[in-house]
């Protein structure tokens, strides 16, 4: 069984902490507040006091952007200190397609082996994390990945696998891409119904009666956004900031998402940084068009799924 080392322990690394811990392999951990290890080391965790203690045959980062990343991969006493051939660094960070491909260009150097990954969870990382309900896309080495199906499969229940590590970089952007463009027109949407009188609820039961499934499933995200599940507003922001950045780079316009960076800014500016987008999106709209959006709004919590067989599935291979 390998050894297992894990950098960053904030909503996401900790509950990735807690399953790797569950599934009963040794695990040191590390982060910069030295506070964050105590409770998973009651629980059998080792505390490092560097990302290069920390490092093992396998060495998850679980970071918020590529600054931090950068930082424990290529620090003084960052992982690229101690990473040696045998050894594989796996980042699920917030990090961008360029931090994936520096990395491994460096690890590449020291024959060893990188892959990029990403984490997808339907609802709070501290609710179902632990409970395996979440997905992992990968990219990298086909020979690479397999080696390291087995941990991955025992702490999610979907392994994607892509052939390149900044693969699931990109396409996690663009999937905050897709979701920030529909959190603005929906709430848009809301309010030029209500200012009518008209009911977003009944909008809601029109588009599912006529067959409009992909409509529907985006108002309804929307208006089920009081239970804050999804990730908060300052995350889809350095995301989409981070797609914008690219696009300048390859030449590309994109007055849309442009546009929505603005809306987003403006959200920022109210003070809604840790509410989840279509959240965030729905309190500015009230404030822009003065329109209570209260009966745009259903309840209900995401309900996880049946535990199943862990699912593996191979894409562009």
């Amino acid at each position: 069984m390998p050894t297992i080392g894990l950098i960053g322990l904030g909503n996401a690394g900790r509950p990735i902490a807690e399953r790797i811990l569950q599934r009963g392999y040794s695990l040191t951990v590390y982060d910069l507040n030295p506070g964050a290890a105590e409770s998973l080391v009651q629980r059998g965790a080792h505390k490092a006091g560097s990302a290069k203690e920390a490092v093992g045959d396998l060495t998850f980062t679980v970071l918020p952007s590529s600054i931090e990343v950068r930082q424990s991969v290529f620090g003084e006493s960052g992982v690229l200190a101690a990473i040696r051939s045998g050894m594989t660094l796996i980042d699920l960070s917030g990090t961008d397609p360029d931090c994936a491909r520096e990395i491994q260009s460096k690890l590449k150097d020291k024959q060893t082996a990188f892959l990029g990954g990403t984490i997808h969870a339907s609802g709070a990382p501290a609710v179902v994390i632990p409970e395996g309900q979440f997905s992992i896309v990968i990219g990298g080495n086909r020979e690479e990945i397999d080696r390291c199906i087995p941990v991955l499969s025992s702490l999610a229940n979907t392994i994607i696998c892509l052939s390149e590590p900044w693969m699931p970089k990109a396409f996690k952007i663009a999937i905050i891409m897709y979701s920030t463009a529909n959190s603005i027109v929906t709430a848009e949407i809301c309010a030029w119904l209500t200012a009518q009188g008209a009911d977003p609820n009944l909008f809601l039961k029109l588009l599912q009666t006529t067959g409009s499934q992909a409509s529907a499933a985006r108002l309804e995200e929307f208006m089920k956004r009081n239970n804050n599940n999804g990730g908060a507003l300052s995350n889809s922001y350095k995301d989409l900031r981070q797609a914008l950045k690219v696009a300048a780079e390859l030449e590309i316009p994109m007055p849309l998402l442009s546009m929505a960076n603005q809306v987003q800014e403006m959200a920022r500016a109210r003070g809604f940084t840790r509410l989840n987008s279509p959240a965030a999106m729905g309190k500015l709209y009230e404030l822009l068009t003065g329109i209570d959006l209260t009966g745009a709004t259903l309840d209900g919590e995401r309900k996880l799924r049946e535990p199943r067989e862990p699912t593996v599935l191979y894409l562009g291979y």
